[in-house]
Protein backbone atom coordinates (compact mmCIF):
# COMPACT_ATOMS: atom_id res chain seq x y z
CA UNK A 1 0.00 0.00 0.00
CA UNK A 2 2.42 2.51 0.89
CA UNK A 3 4.55 1.95 -2.86
CA UNK A 4 1.05 2.73 -4.52
CA UNK A 5 1.36 5.95 -2.27
CA UNK A 6 4.24 7.12 -3.67
CA UNK A 7 3.66 6.21 -7.24
CA UNK A 8 0.20 7.92 -7.29
CA UNK A 9 2.04 11.00 -5.41
CA UNK A 10 4.50 11.10 -8.30
CA UNK A 11 1.94 10.95 -11.23
CA UNK A 12 -0.08 13.43 -10.25
CA UNK A 13 2.35 16.46 -10.75
CA UNK A 14 3.07 14.84 -14.37
CA UNK A 15 0.24 14.08 -15.76
CA UNK A 16 -0.97 18.20 -15.04
CA UNK A 17 2.07 19.28 -17.15
CA UNK A 18 2.08 20.11 -20.49
CA UNK A 19 3.90 20.56 -23.72
CA UNK A 20 4.70 24.38 -23.96
CA UNK A 21 5.31 23.69 -28.18
CA UNK A 22 2.58 25.82 -29.61
CA UNK A 23 0.40 25.02 -32.45
CA UNK A 24 0.80 27.20 -35.70
CA UNK A 25 -3.16 28.62 -37.18
CA UNK A 26 -3.60 26.86 -40.35
CA UNK A 27 -3.39 29.54 -42.93
CA UNK A 28 -0.56 31.82 -44.53
CA UNK A 29 -2.37 35.10 -45.44
CA UNK A 30 -0.95 37.96 -47.11
CA UNK A 31 -1.19 41.12 -45.06
CA UNK A 32 -1.17 43.33 -48.24
CA UNK A 33 -2.47 43.12 -51.68
CA UNK A 34 -0.69 41.89 -54.30
CA UNK A 35 -0.12 44.06 -57.48
CA UNK A 36 -0.36 41.20 -59.83
CA UNK A 37 -2.03 43.26 -62.59
CA UNK A 38 -0.36 46.73 -62.07
CA UNK A 39 -1.65 50.28 -60.97
CA UNK A 40 -4.54 49.33 -62.72
CA UNK A 41 -5.73 46.83 -60.14
CA UNK A 42 -6.38 46.90 -56.29
CA UNK A 43 -4.41 44.16 -56.09
CA UNK A 44 -5.38 40.47 -54.77
CA UNK A 45 -5.11 38.65 -51.10
CA UNK A 46 -4.14 35.40 -51.28
CA UNK A 47 -4.18 32.55 -48.35
CA UNK A 48 -3.24 29.23 -48.38
CA UNK A 49 -3.24 26.22 -46.71
CA UNK A 50 0.91 24.84 -46.57
CA UNK A 51 -0.89 20.79 -45.49
CA UNK A 52 -3.32 21.01 -48.43
CA UNK A 53 -1.94 20.40 -52.05
CA UNK A 54 -4.74 22.99 -53.52
CA UNK A 55 -5.07 24.56 -50.22
CA UNK A 56 -5.44 28.52 -51.93
CA UNK A 57 -8.20 30.88 -51.74
CA UNK A 58 -8.03 34.66 -53.13
CA UNK A 59 -10.17 38.02 -52.74
CA UNK A 60 -9.69 41.61 -53.91
CA UNK A 61 -9.25 43.95 -50.88
CA UNK A 62 -12.11 45.63 -49.38
CA UNK A 63 -11.88 49.10 -47.53
CA UNK A 64 -9.45 47.91 -44.16
CA UNK A 65 -7.31 45.72 -46.86
CA UNK A 66 -6.77 42.57 -47.04
CA UNK A 67 -8.31 41.99 -43.61
CA UNK A 68 -11.65 42.74 -45.64
CA UNK A 69 -12.85 42.32 -49.08
CA UNK A 70 -14.69 43.99 -51.85
CA UNK A 71 -15.33 40.75 -53.85
CA UNK A 72 -17.48 37.13 -52.88
CA UNK A 73 -20.03 36.08 -51.52
CA UNK A 74 -16.48 34.69 -49.95
CA UNK A 75 -12.68 34.58 -50.18
CA UNK A 76 -12.66 32.32 -53.92
CA UNK A 77 -11.03 28.89 -53.89
CA UNK A 78 -7.37 29.50 -56.66
CA UNK A 79 -8.21 27.50 -60.28
CA UNK A 80 -5.27 25.01 -60.85
CA UNK A 81 -4.05 25.25 -57.47
CA UNK A 82 -0.95 23.81 -56.41
CA UNK A 83 0.74 24.04 -52.77
CA UNK A 84 4.65 22.10 -52.68
CA UNK A 85 6.27 22.51 -49.59
CA UNK A 86 10.36 21.96 -49.92
CA UNK A 87 13.08 20.78 -47.52
CA UNK A 88 14.15 23.79 -47.24
CA UNK A 89 11.21 25.27 -45.91
CA UNK A 90 9.99 27.38 -48.89
CA UNK A 91 6.42 26.84 -50.01
CA UNK A 92 5.63 27.10 -53.86
CA UNK A 93 2.40 28.07 -54.54
CA UNK A 94 0.93 28.13 -58.19
CA UNK A 95 -2.97 29.03 -59.50
CA UNK A 96 -5.24 30.70 -61.69
CA UNK A 97 -7.35 33.92 -61.31
CA UNK A 98 -9.96 34.46 -63.63
CA UNK A 99 -10.02 37.89 -65.32
CA UNK A 100 -12.88 38.87 -67.35
CA UNK A 101 -11.02 40.92 -69.98
CA UNK A 102 -8.60 38.37 -70.94
CA UNK A 103 -7.52 34.60 -70.05
CA UNK A 104 -6.66 33.48 -66.64
CA UNK A 105 -4.39 34.97 -64.39
CA UNK A 106 -1.23 32.85 -63.98
CA UNK A 107 0.36 32.73 -60.59
CA UNK A 108 3.29 31.66 -58.84
CA UNK A 109 4.65 32.76 -55.16
CA UNK A 110 6.97 31.57 -52.89
CA UNK A 111 6.04 31.59 -49.02
CA UNK A 112 8.95 32.18 -47.05
CA UNK A 113 10.14 33.91 -43.61
CA UNK A 114 6.79 35.35 -43.14
CA UNK A 115 6.37 36.76 -46.75
CA UNK A 116 4.88 35.71 -50.33
CA UNK A 117 6.72 36.75 -53.02
CA UNK A 118 5.32 37.35 -56.49
CA UNK A 119 8.04 35.40 -58.74
CA UNK A 120 7.37 36.96 -62.08
CA UNK A 121 7.30 40.78 -60.65
CA UNK A 122 9.68 40.07 -57.06
CA UNK A 123 6.64 41.85 -55.18
CA UNK A 124 6.98 40.82 -51.60
CA UNK A 125 4.60 41.38 -49.27
CA UNK A 126 4.26 40.00 -45.53
CA UNK A 127 2.32 37.11 -44.21
CA UNK A 128 0.39 36.61 -41.00
CA UNK A 129 -1.43 33.12 -39.70
CA UNK A 130 -4.72 32.79 -39.36
CA UNK A 131 -7.13 29.98 -37.89
CA UNK A 132 -9.64 31.12 -40.77
CA UNK A 133 -10.10 32.02 -44.22
CA UNK A 134 -13.16 33.94 -43.62
CA UNK A 135 -13.11 37.28 -44.67
CA UNK A 136 -15.83 39.84 -43.70
CA UNK A 137 -16.80 42.08 -46.67
CA UNK A 138 -16.56 45.80 -46.52
CA UNK A 139 -16.68 47.94 -50.12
Amino acid sequence: MRHAAIVLFLSVPLAGCKSASTVLPRYVVSTRPLALLGDRHPGFCVAVDPGDEKGVWWWEPGRSGCSSRSTGPTVFPAGLATVTPSSSGVIVVSFQIPLMTDRPLQVRLRLQDDAMLDERTGLRVPTERQASVEVPERH
